[in-house]
């Protein structure tokens, strides 16, 4: 588990309606994740943070198992492609958060799948926290080796 450098929690609302099986959901673009490269990320479910920061309801965790997390590189390569969300939340894999290889994180590109809505409401939201370094300060590590 590497240490974490920077995190920044990014809530994905689901829509005024409930989303359908199916249904793609993309996130927006928020200034701080452009121009990093991603080195976790973790969901975070209901029984942890019961409200996202708009205030609106989080979804509850026992709807993850039918959530899947797609993250696209700045080339729009898939580098996650059907992560399941339920993976992705520490309390259920006990405490861990998922490190993932680095890679320059394109996240207006990245994307949820709804493979099955388990009682998924309207109004609600999903929260994500990434974890990131900056890529300038990724590149200047690296070119040490």
């Amino acid at each position: 588990m590497k240490a974490i450098t920077r995190s920044y929690l990014v809530e994905l609302f689901l829509g005024t309606t409930a989303p359908g099986t199916g249904a793609s959901i993309n996130f927006q673009d928020f200034p701080e994740l452009r121009d990093v490269y991603i080195t976790g990320v973790e969901v975070c479910g209901s029984d942890y943070l019961q409200n996202a920061p708009s205030g609106r309801v989080n979804t509850q965790s026992t709807n993850l198992p039918g959530v899947v997390l797609n993250l696209l590189d700045t080339n729009t390569n898939i580098r996650l492609y059907n992560y399941p969300t339920f993976d992705l939340q520490p309390n259920n894999v006990s405490g861990y958060y998922r490190d993932i290889e680095p890679f320059k994180l394109n996240l207006v590109k990245s994307y949820i799948t709804i493979l099955q809505n388990i009682a998924i409401g309207n109004n609600e939201s999903l929260c994500f926290n990434f974890l990131y370094i900056r890529a300038a300060d990724y590149e200047k590590a690296t070119s040490r080796r």
